[in-house]
């Protein structure tokens, strides 16, 4: 494995990269239906993206992935392999660009009844805890992402309905779509607000996903971010217009920027440094301060395993539910330190979103 050595205020870098992807159970959730909302959800671009390590890859599902996963199938995932063999490429000259969309919050879901806010504040904190509000942003834009990597065994990440023009678009890591290799997992469904073997929005399915060429061929931690577009339902029912969705803030214009009281969310099921009854079935979160590493970014978090992809949320308001996501649960430097580093969702992230909807 490889060592990297980083100095910083808050965060204590240490050794030993290890992904956070990991496996799940078997689940049973009913298909509602549902009715589109129009509402505007395309990003305000400026500027040009021209990271010559921005370019991107993509591909759309094949009939076989269309296949709903079994209970069986989901039962007897193993976990998944954890990359040991990133890469770095030089660091590319920066542009002004920017790109930033608003989230959506769907009045099903600011109606739902919900167990109340408790501890859900700003105080900062390390140690993972339970998200304990569900059925309403933010949870209804989380979820568990259930693929076939390409020795044919079935994980899971974290991932989030992100704004986008079709509606119907999900963030997340690159290594939970891709092997970094040249080779793309498959059969992606997404499962948001799961919660302890329910899922109330049903199973959706990957369509299209895309990830930065870095990745995709040189598994370059920097570029560690995919997007994935879902299948509408008949009628044209989309995603984000029944549970809402997360703004994003992209591009090289806020690189080196400290975002501020960020919650970060996944599904770990083992934490680092290790504790007991972390079992992948709740949605977790920690709040911190997210600070630039490098050409990464870190927070201090103990998420571990599953909760790979899951997002970064700055300026979230609890009355609202929906904030910006600005970065993403990718990799951790030791089992006993917690924190977690995201690439810089910089060019290569507005690429990324731009592409996924366009297959």
């Amino acid at each position: 494995m490889r060592s990297r050595s980083r100095s910083l205020a808050v965060l204590i870098a240490a050794t030993a990269l290890t992904g956070l992807a990991a496996t799940g159970p078997a689940l049973a959730e009913p298909d509602p239906a549902g009715t589109p909302t129009p509402a505007p959800s395309e990003g305000q671009s400026s500027g040009d993206a021209l990271d010559p390590n921005a370019a991107v890859e993509g591909t759309s599902a094949l009939a076989s992935s269309l296949v709903p996963y079994s209970a069986e199938e989901l039962a007897s995932a193993t976990a998944a392999e954890v990359p040991t063999d990133y890469t770095d490429a030089p660091a590319p000259a920066r542009t002004a660009t920017i790109e930033e969309a608003e989230g959506y919050s769907p009045p099903s879901t600011t109606t739902a009844t919900a167990q109340p806010y408790g501890i859900e504040s700003l105080t900062k904190f390390s140690t993972s805890r339970v998200w304990g509000t569900h059925g309403k942003l933010p949870a209804s834009t989380i979820g568990k992402l259930y693929y076939t990597g390409t020795d044919g065994k079935k994980y899971y990440c974290s991932a989030s309905v992100i704004a986008a023009a079709n509606h119907n678009t999900i963030w997340t890591a690159g290594h939970c779509v891709t092997d970094g290799k040249g080779h793309w997992y498959s059969r992606f469904q997404f499962k948001p607000d799961y919660f302890k073997g329910t899922a109330p929005y049903g199973s959706w399915t990957g369509k299209s996903w895309a990830a930065p060429t870095r990745y995709f061929k040189n598994k370059d931690s920097k570029y560690d971010m995919a997007a994935i577009a879902l299948y509408a339902r008949p009628g044209n029912v989309r995603l984000g217009d029944m549970v809402g969705w997360q703004g994003y803030k992209f591009g090289d214009g806020f690189l080196d920027r400290t975002w501020s009281d960020v919650r970060n969310f996944g599904y770990p099921q083992d934490t680092h440094p290790a504790r007991t009854g972390i079992t992948g079935e709740d949605l977790r979160y920690c709040v911190s301060n997210a600070v630039t590493v490098g050409l990464n970014q870190a927070v201090n978090c103990d998420m571990g395993h599953g909760a790979s992809g899951g997002p970064w949320i700055y300026d979230m308001p609890l009355s609202r539910g929906w904030g910006y996501i600005i970065g993403l649960n990718s990799y951790h430097t030791s089992p006993g330190v917690a924190i977690e580093y995201s690439p810089s969702l910089g060019n290569a992230a507005i690429n990324v979103h731009k592409l996924v909807q366009a297959k």
